[in-house]
């Protein structure tokens, strides 16, 4: 399943999503879960976003990258950070701004609306979180944690309707501000997130080493080609979806120059056979 594939299924998720929420905030009387649309709003600009940039970031190795575009992925993580946090800025001030003004009592169906949503979001930052995971793709993955602040916001907003509602039955006028608070607290979970995916994606620009069990597979395909001996050292950085393989070889040190290079070019074949291979450099050193 390739990357785009995969955000189209997020991106229509959240559709869905911003029409019941939003509708449901505004027929049934709660601001917070109109915040929460407009959460979810960004959340399908980002697929949106996400969808058009991965485009870029498969786009193969070029005279001028000749490492391929890879990298991009990571600028589209950093910028999605950057929009995130500045979506929760302007929520969380106009939540602010407003907060004295007279309180709306959210009728009964609107928890039913949120523990709707939370299912729906929970099982879709699951999703995104675990292939991001599988196919070690950081914008799949912040996607995925993007999507999580969804469920923590939904869950905000259902206490904070229920403070409203239980204010209203109990005359404890401090619960009625519940709705709006809730709101804010949504918007400090945004931010959180926001940063969270920024300062990952400044990590992986910096050039950010493929995990161990991956990078332990490719070290069996190495041992597997005929003449190499051991693998002395095998350094694989992430470029986006693809991977840089920098690796040295242990070959028999009676072969001549001509078989050892011989060697390496099969171990280079048979590394570039894995179409998330962009770029290989083997060196070979003599078994002692």
């Amino acid at each position: 399943m390739n990357l785009q594939s995969i955000m189209k299924k997020s991106f229509y998720v959240n559709i869905f999503l911003i029409v019941i929420k939003i509708v449901s905030g505004i027929f049934f009387g709660s601001v917070a879960l109109i915040a929460d649309g407009i959460h979810s709003i960004s959340d399908l600009m980002s697929d949106v976003f996400v969808i058009l940039g991965i485009g870029h970031s498969l786009k193969p190795a070029d005279d001028e990258h000749p490492f391929g575009h890879g990298k991009f992925e990571y600028i589209l993580s950093l910028i999605l950070g950057l929009f995130i946090i500045l979506i929760a800025f302007n929520l969380g001030k106009e939540v602010i701004m407003n907060f004295n003004d007279p309180v709306v009592i959210p009728k009964l169906i609107t928890l039913a609306v949120v523990v709707l949503v939370v299912f729906v979001k929970l099982y879709l930052a699951r999703y995104l979180i675990k292939k991001g995971k599988e196919i070690d793709s950081q914008i799949i993955r912040a996607s995925g944690q993007e999507s999580l602040t969804d469920v923590f916001s939904s869950i905000v907003v259902f206490v904070g309707i229920l403070g409203v509602m239980i204010g209203e039955a109990t005359g404890l006028d401090f619960l009625l501000k519940g709705d709006k608070i809730a709101s804010v607290i949504i918007a400090l979970f945004i931010v959180k997130i926001g940063l969270q995916i920024v300062f990952e994606a400044i990590v992986a620009l910096q050039g950010k080493a493929v995990s161990k069990k991956i990078s332990n597979l490719y070290h069996q395909i190495i041992l597997d080609v005929p003449g190499v001996i051991t693998v002395d050292n095998l350094d694989m950085i992430a470029y986006g979806p693809y991977y840089q393989a920098l690796v040295d070889i242990g070959v028999k040190s009676s072969i001549t120059v001509k078989e050892g290079h011989d060697i390496a070019l099969k171990v280079s074949e048979a590394l570039y056979g894995d179409e998330k291979i962009c770029h290989v450099v083997v060196h070979v050193n003599p078994e002692e």
